[in-house]
C-alpha cells in the first residue's frame, strides 16, 4: 500500500518534477560503477538474447520508485521462460557479475530491483495466469497483482493479492503478502502450493509441501534469499464483485474513529465476518499543510453498506464514495512510474487503543518538523492481523514468519512519499523517530512485538527483520540458504545483495 505525492505536484512543472522526469528519460545520476566482469557478461547475454538484453542509454524503463528509476544498470535482460531465467543466472554467476532481479518493482532501495551497475533482470515477460482447476493457476513470477486480477476475474475467481495493483505477486508473496482476502484465506504465502524456483547453480525445481519442503518452507517468508522464483501455483477461490467505502472524518472525530478501528480488529464479533477487512489512514498532504484521518472499508460480496460497519457508520464523515465492482477494477492504479520517492517503515503490536492515540500524535509530532519536505504525503497506516490469517500460518508445514497465538496484531505501516532528493534525509529522519517512539510506546503499554514485515520494513530496520522472525527459524532459514546456495550467491557478499539479506 502507498499513496502518491500529490497530482499537483506531478502536474505542477516545478523543479522538482522536472528533476524526476530527467532520471526517468537520462539516468543521470552515476549511481555505480561497471565492472569489467558485468561488462562481459552483458556482452554474453547480448549474443544470447539479442533484442532482449538492453543498455540504458537506449532504454525505455520505468520503475514505482524514483529512487530506482535514477539507478544506471550495466543492461537489462528480460528472460521470457524459467530456462532463460536459468541461462541468464549462469552467466551472470560464471563472470561473478552482481544483479538484481525485478518483479512488479515496488522496492524501494537502489539494488533491490534495478541493478546499481549490474545485470537489471526483469521478469516483465513472464507474466502468464494460467487457470489449473477452481482452486489453482499458475503465475509468472514477472506477473503483477492487477494482471492476476484481470485473468481471474474473467472467470468468477480472484486470489490472496494486494491492494495496488501495480505490486509484484512475487516480492508480495514471498515476503508474506496481507490481502483484502486475509480474514478468509490468510496471507498470499500461506495460499501457495508449490514454487518454481532456479537455483544459484541454475538448476530449475520446483517446491512444494511434499517436494523440496525445507525450501517450500523457507520461500514462505524468506524473500529473496533462495533463488529467483519463476513461478507460483497459488490457490484460487470463487469471487464475484467486492464493495470498497473510503471515508474521510474531521479532526474532531478521531477519537471515536479510532475507537472503532480497534473493535474492527478486536470484537469477536465482527472479525468472525470472514468477508470484511478496514484500513486507516492518519495522512499528512502538503499540497494543503493539512492532516486527515481516513478509513477503507472492505467487504468481498457486492454489498452497499454491510453490517460489521454499522457503528463506524455512525460517525460523520467529510466525504464518503462506495465502489462496487471486481478486483482488477478496484486495484488499477494509473499514477505514472518512476516520478515519485517512496520510503517505508513498519512496526508490529498488539491491539491498543491507548498506543493507537499516542502513535497517531508522535507521527503528527515527526511530521510537522519536516513540512518543508516538497510535494510530500504521509501516512500512518494500521491494518489488522486477523486470528484467522495467524491460525492459517499453520497450514502446509508452517511459514517461516514466527507468528504465533491466538490473538490478533496491528501492522503499522509508515509510508512516505516525495519528490526531491533534498528530501531524502529528512524522511528518513521522520520515519526512523517515529517507528522509535511508537516502539517505545508500545513497549511501555506492554503490546510490543518483535515481527517486522519484509516487505514494509526500511533499509534502516534490515538487520532487525529475521530476528523478529525467532532464533529457530533464523537458524532453519540459514542452514536451507546454505545447503541451497553454497557459494552465497543470493547473500550480502554474493551478487544480488539487495532488499533485506538472511546472511
Amino acid at each position: 500500500m502507498r499513496v502518491a505525492a500529490p497530482i499537483t505536484c506531478l502536474l505542477a512543472g516545478g523543479n522538482a518534477v522536472v528533476h524526476a522526469f530527467s532520471s526517468v528519460q537520462h539516468r543521470a545520476q552515476p549511481n555505480g560503477s561497471v565492472s569489467a566482469n558485468c561488462e562481459k557478461a552483458c556482452a554474453e547475454l547480448s549474443t544470447a538474447f539479442g533484442l532482449a538484453l538492453h543498455y540504458p542509454d537506449s532504454d525505455n524503463f520505468t520503475i514505482w520508485d524514483a529512487k530506482q528509476q535514477e539507478v544506471r544498470p550495466a543492461c537489462r535482460i528480460e528472460p521470457s521462460n524459467a530456462s532463460q531465467v536459468s541461462q541468464v543466472l549462469d552467466i551472470l554467476v560464471n563472470h561473478w557479475c552482481h544483479f538484481a532481479v525485478k518483479g512488479g518493482g515496488h522496492s524501494r532501495n537502489p539494488g533491490d530491483s534495478n541493478s546499481v551497475g549490474g545485470v537489471t533482470v526483469d521478469l516483465d515477460r513472464m507474466t502468464q495466469v494460467k487457470i489449473l482447476d477452481e482452486s489453482r493457476a499458475r503465475v509468472g513470477g514477472g506477473a503483477n497483482t492487477l494482471q492476476v486480477y484481470k485473468a481471474l476475474d474473467s472467470h468468477n475467481l480472484s486470489f490472496v493479492g494486494g491492494r495496488v495493483g501495480t505490486v509484484g505477486v512475487g516480492g508480495f508473496t514471498l515476503g508474506g503478502g496481507t490481502s483484502p482476502f486475509t480474514s478468509k484465506y490468510g496471507w498470499a504465502l500461506d495460499n501457495v502450493y508449490e514454487y518454481e524456483v532456479v537455483l544459484a547453480n541454475s538448476t530449475i525445481t520446483t517446491a512444494n509441501e511434499t517436494h523440496n519442503a525445507d525450501l517450500y518452507f523457507a520461500l514462505r517468508g524468506g524473500g529473496n534469499n533462495f533463488g529467483i522464483v519463476t513461478a507460483f501455483t497459488v490457490r484460487t477461490f470463487t469471487q464475484g464483485f467486492v464493495s470498497t467505502t473510503m471515508t474521510t472524518y474531521s479532526r474532531n472525530q478521531t477519537a471515536k474513529v479510532l475507537d472503532q478501528v480497534y473493535e474492527l480488529s478486536t470484537d469477536e464479533t465482527l472479525t468472525s465476518d470472514p468477508d470484511m477487512s478496514y484500513d486507516s489512514f492518519y495522512t499528512y498532504s502538503s499540497a494543503d499543510d493539512s492532516f486527515i484521518l481516513s478509513g477503507t472499508q472492505r467487504y468481498a460480496k457486492p454489498v452497499r453498506n454491510p453490517a460489521v460497519f454499522d457503528e463506524i457508520n455512525r460517525i460523520p464523515t467529510l466525504t464518503r464514495s462506495t465502489t462496487i465492482s471486481n478486483m482488477s477494477s478496484l486495484t488499477h492504479d494509473p499514477e505514472p512510474l518512476g516520478v515519485t520517492r517512496h520510503l517505508f517503515g513498519t512496526l508490529t503490536v498488539a491491539p491498543s487503543r491507548s498506543l493507537l492515540a499516542r502513535a497517531v500524535t508522535i507521527f503528527e509530532q515527526e511530521v510537522q518538523a519536516i513540512k518543508s519536505v516538497e510535494c510530500m504525503v504521509a501516512n500512518f497506516i494500521t491494518y489488522a492481523v486477523p486470528r484467522t490469517a495467524i491460525a492459517a500460518m499453520k497450514q502446509r508445514g508452517g511459514n517461516a514468519l514466527g507468528i504465533h497465538g491466538d490473538q490478533p496484531l496491528f501492522l503499522i505501516l509508515i509510508s512516505t512519499a516525495w519528490s526531491d532528493a533534498s528530501g531524502d534525509t529528512a524522511v528518513n529522519t521522520m520515519t526512523e523517530n517515529t517507528i522509535q517512539r511508537v516502539k517505545e510506546a508500545a513497549a511501555s503499554l506492554g503490546v510490543a512485538n518483535p515481527f517486522l514485515y519484509i516487505n514494509y520494513a526500511s533499509a534502516a530496520q534490515a538487520p532487525e527483520v529475521f530476528a523478529g522472525y525467532g532464533e529457530k527459524n533464523v537458524q532453519r532459514l540459514q542452514e536451507i540458504q546454505r545447503a541451497v546456495d553454497p557459494r552465497g550467491v543470493f547473500t550480502s557478499q554474493g551478487l544480488w545483495t539487495g532488499f533485506v539479506k538472511l546472511i
